[in-house]
């Protein structure tokens, strides 16, 4: 079994416009808490939920209404004892 540190997932509307990652490990370490989605959507979290879903999560809807949603064409993970900490307390 592998375990890797950082898992950098791109689909295919991805385009790289540089192999310099350093702005993004700077930045999952020290403020995203080990996770960074790059593209805003239009819409929040609440439109994008099935109304019966509320059930389920640990959101309510109110909240959900102010929460930022971001898509998932790329995402950038980085495994640190500082990001297992900030999750698991």
């Amino acid at each position: 079994m592998h375990i890797h540190e950082t898992i950098f997932w791109v689909d295919a509307s991805i385009r790289m416009q540089t192999s310099n990652l350093e702005r993004l490990y700077q930045q999952v370490d020290t403020s995203s808490r080990g996770l960074v989605l790059f593209v805003k959507c239009a819409h929040n979290v609440f439109v994008a939920t099935h109304r019966l879903m509320y059930r389920y999560l640990p959101i309510s809807k109110s909240l959900a209404v102010n929460v930022t949603m971001y898509g998932s064409g790329a995402v950038f993970i980085r495994r640190s004892k500082q990001v297992a900490q900030s999750y698991f307390q």
